[in-house]
């Protein structure tokens, strides 16, 4: 939180934005950091505020780590990008997704292959094993795709729950998520 911004906030407003962590694992936390200069404390009324301090050699790297998930984001569509065989649409979904997974997290990708390109093609196979492996070595969770090709999406749309829930939640990769709304919708 407090390295995606040079904005203060106070202990309850980082225990909140947190929710799972007790605000006293918050406050001791806090307390450690500012001990050791890496976090700036300052009294305003009744309250603490807490800012990263960017003067701190370490916050550089605070900041690097921060950005994790969307540096993940960026080399999963730099790979499919360079695909021989482009996905229509490609998209992470889950729980790495919505921001909400843990180390034991699967990092689930949605892919779309193109009409006429079967899910044995040798091609298409090297590059979603290459994909699924190259992602858990990048982040240590298990990459798992979830395939299907361009011609199933209709029936898709009306069947498959997961569906909506990549249309509202996914991180696009490659294509449009416009694609996985049902016909009706597409036009607006």
């Amino acid at each position: 939180m407090l390295a995606r911004g040079d904005t203060e906030f106070s202990g309850r407003e980082l225990h909140r934005a947190l929710g799972h962590s007790s605000h006293t694992g918050v406050r001791r936390c806090l307390e450690r950091l500012v001990a050791v200069g890496i976090v700036l404390e300052r009294s305003a009324g009744n309250a603490l505020l807490y800012r990263l301090n960017r003067d701190h050699l370490a916050a550089p790297l605070i900041e690097a780590l921060a950005t994790l998930r969307l540096q993940l984001f960026e080399r999963l569509r730099e790979t499919v990008a360079a695909w021989e065989i482009r996905p229509t649409l490609a998209a992470v979904f889950g729980s790495v997704a919505r921001g909400d997974g843990g180390t034991d997290s699967d990092l689930d990708i949605f892919l779309v292959r193109p009409t006429g390109i079967g899910e044995d093609d040798p091609v298409w196979r090297d590059q979603v094993i290459a994909l699924e492996q190259a992602a858990s070595a990048w982040t240590g969770n298990d990459a798992r795709s979830l395939e299907y090709s361009q011609s199933e999406l209709p029936r898709l749309q009306r069947e498959e729950p997961v569906i909506a829930e990549i249309a509202a939640d996914g991180i696009v990769l490659a294509g449009n998520l416009r694609d996985l709304r049902p016909t009706a919708t597409k036009s607006r």
